[in-house]
Formats: structure tokens, C-alpha cells, sequence
């Protein structure tokens, strides 16, 4: 932990994205966003790119930093703590990053992983909007599911991260859409979560009626044989992978508990519609926001503030 501090910088940089935010404390006084994630930097460009988005604020002000910046591939890496794991050791876990020009302290937070031989897993970004969530606490417990590329579904207890998994549900309908056979069957725009089809796929896979690959190929043949349009057969594609997913992502989440949706896209309101014609109910969440906040709950983990 560190002594008290009042500015400082948030830094959320993904994949394919950067955001930074001048920070008072808990509150935001000037953001900043740009297209300069990791996929188009090489190592020694993290830095300056940093420093180029730093100009014409406060030069002593410390930065921290969540997201892929911190992967083997980032600027550096900030190692994974293994489960179980409290959401408060992950935000005093920041690792001090090693700068060349910058004349202020840079930290990254690290991400999650399980090691167990029979559910390896990982997490790097997410665990950022949980702090924001409150998670941190010592207090809380629940079911977090984070729809994304790569979902992940994590139960936190008492503010400890105790299991977590992770489904490819959104890469194999991206792939499926678009290199497989089946794209010639389907529409090209977004997934109408209202259709019939939907609620069909859902509930397909959800009671695994059809086994998962002879879902797949049937909507091949919907199409050839009874003249399903492209639209359903997006439609009961999405529902069925979905289905597939809440099947096994919370056979052993009490029917009475909420689960919290964190999220702020299109596919997180196709979850919550699945979520809903399976019978569970959902706290909805934007992850945009938690990020931020789940900054700002680290900050404050790392810096705690004195009267």
C-alpha cells in the first residue's frame, strides 16, 4: 500500500482499445479514449503512447493501469494470482511497472488464474469490473457472469474469487458465422433476441433435446429443406449456443439467486433475454462504468486515504 494520494490516472487498455481518465479521487475530471491497444503496438511504444495521452495533466500524479497491457504481450507483465484469491489482494497486488522517461509511479493490476490441472483457467480485465462491482468487499458474495468474446462466469465469496469459468460461446458463433458452411444460411445483421427462433435455440440447448454438433448441421438443413429464412436460422444458431452455455454455467447456481450481468453491448441483452426464458432473474450492469469504478476501488486499495 501506498501513502495518500488524491490524483491520479486510470488506465483501461485492451486488446484493442485504450482509455484514460484524470482522476480526484473518485471522481473523473477529464477522460480520453484512442483505437492503440495492444495488437498495434510493439513493446517499446506502450510508454510513449502513454506519455503522448499523459500531455496537459499533472506530471507527478501515479497511473494505474488494468487490461491486456499487463499480458506476456503488453508493456509488462503483471503475473497471475491463483484462486482462491481476494479481489483486494489482486488491487494491492499492482505490479510496478518499469519506465525509461515518465517521471511518476505506473502500476498495472494482475489478473486471475485457477490452476488446477482438470479447469485451467484465466481471467485479465474482468476482474477490474468486478472490483467495480463491489466485489472487493469483504462482505459480498454472488454469481458474476461477463458476456464477451471469451464469456466468463465467476462466483465470488465474501469478496474471494473462488471458481471461475470461462466458454467460447461468442469466437464459435463468430466463427461459425463466418467460416463455416452455415454462413450461407444465416442473415448478416444483428441477432433478433425476439424471434421465435431464439426462444426455440434457447431452449434447445438448454435442455440438450438435440446434441449440440446435430443442432449445428440441422440448421443447414432447416434452410435446404424446410425454407427457414436467414434470420430464424441466426436467430436459433445464437439461442442454441446460448443455451448450451446457461445449461452448464448454472446448473449449480440456486434458482432463487440473481445473477449479476455485467456488460453494456448487444450480446449482453441477448444473455439477459436467454437468462430470462430459462427462469433466472439478472441484475443488469454496465461494464463500461464498472471499469472506472473498479479502477477507482483499486486505487483506493492501493492508496488508502487518511482523515
Amino acid at each position: 500500500m501506498m501513502e495518500n494520494q488524491q490524483d491520479w490516472v486510470a488506465v483501461d487498455w485492451g486488446t484493442t482499445h485504450f482509455r484514460i481518465w484524470r482522476m480526484h479521487g473518485d471522481k473523473a475530471l477529464e477522460g480520453r479514449e484512442a483505437s492503440c491497444g495492444l495488437l498495434s503496438l510493439k513493446r517499446e511504444e506502450f510508454e510513449p503512447t502513454l506519455k503522448e495521452h499523459l500531455h496537459g495533466w499533472p506530471t507527478e500524479s501515479p497511473v494505474l493501469m488494468s487490461g491486456m497491457v499487463g499480458s506476456r504481450q503488453g508493456w509488462q507483465e503483471a503475473p497471475y494470482l491463483f484462486l482462491p484469491v481476494s479481489l483486494k489482494d489482486v488491487a494491492i497486488g499492482a505490479v510496478d511497472v518499469q519506465t525509461k522517461d515518465l517521471q511518476r509511479k505506473v502500476h498495472v493490476l494482475p489478473g486471475v488464474a485457477c490452476q488446477e490441472e482438470s479447469r485451467p483457467d484465466v481471467m485479465r480485465g474482468e476482474e477490474t469490473q468486478m472490483l467495480g462491482l463491489g466485489a472487493g468487499s469483504a462482505e459480498w458474495s454472488g454469481m458474476i457472469c461477463l458476456p464477451g468474446t471469451h464469456c466468463k462466469w465467476v462466483k465470488v465469496a465474501l469478496g474471494q474469487v473462488q471458481q471461475f469459468d470461462t466458454y467460447l460461446t461468442g469466437e464459435l458463433f463468430s466463427i461459425l458465422r463466418q467460416h463455416s458452411i452455415l454462413r450461407h444460411d444465416l442473415e448478416a445483421g444483428d441477432v433478433d433476441a425476439e424471434h421465435p427462433a431464439f426462444a426455440k435455440g434457447v431452449s434447445t440447448g438448454f435442455v440438450e433435446s438435440t446434441p449440440l454438433l446435430t443442432s449445428l448441421f440441422r440448421v443447414r438443413a432447416s434452410s435446404l429443406l424446410l425454407d427457414r429464412d436467414p434470420v430464424a436460422n441466426l436467430a436459433f444458431l445464437s439461442g442454441r449456443l446460448l443455451g448450451e452455455e446457461l445449461r452448464s454455467a448454472t446448473q449449480n447456481i440456486e434458482k432463487t439467486e440473481k445473477i449479476q450481468l455485467v456488460g453494456g453491448s448487444s450480446l449482453t441483452k441477448l444473455y439477459a433475454r436467454a437468462l430470462s426464458l430459462v427462469g433466472r432473474e439478472v441484475d443488469l450492469h454496465s461494464g463500461d462504468d464498472l471499469v472506472r469504478h473498479g479502477l477507482t476501488a483499486a486505487w483506493q486499495f492501493l492508496y488508502p486515504q487518511t482523515e
